[in-house]
């Protein structure tokens, strides 16, 4: 039997772009970078969170969720970190039933972020 995720609620943001800003400064040049760093390294760790869900690879699911999690509270995804932190606590249980029952939510919450952080800072 599966576990269903917890999904945060509409009033978490899918990118809180205004805690950056402050976080930084609004120095929109960091934001840039920022955003640049997340855009060439996030695709790659999340094709290996697929392969490892798929191939039931528990610890490198749980490790490459777990680096995720910490990109996505840097970069300002409080959404997806909330729900990369359940998904790991499933990996790490050894639940890869609840995790491939779950992926598509997974997967739905990191294409929102990928598309928003897209725009995030572009405005020089």
């Amino acid at each position: 039997m599966s576990k269903d995720l917890a999904l945060p609620g509409p009033e978490v943001p899918v990118i809180d772009e205004t805690r950056l800003l402050e976080e930084f400064g609004g120095d929109q040049e960091i934001l840039n970078e920022l955003r640049d760093l997340f855009l060439e390294h996030v695709p790659p760790l999340f094709a290996d969170i697929e392969e490892a869900a798929n191939s039931g690879d528990f610890e490198s699911l749980a490790t490459n969720i777990h680096s995720l999690k910490g990109a996505c509270s840097t970069y300002g995804a409080p959404r997806l970190a909330m729900v990369c932190k359940q998904v790991e606590l499933l990996a790490r249980n050894g639940e890869i039933d609840s995790v491939k029952a779950n992926f598509e939510i997974l997967r739905n919450e990191y294409e929102q972020v990928y598309e928003q952080i897209k725009g995030v800072g572009s405005r020089a």
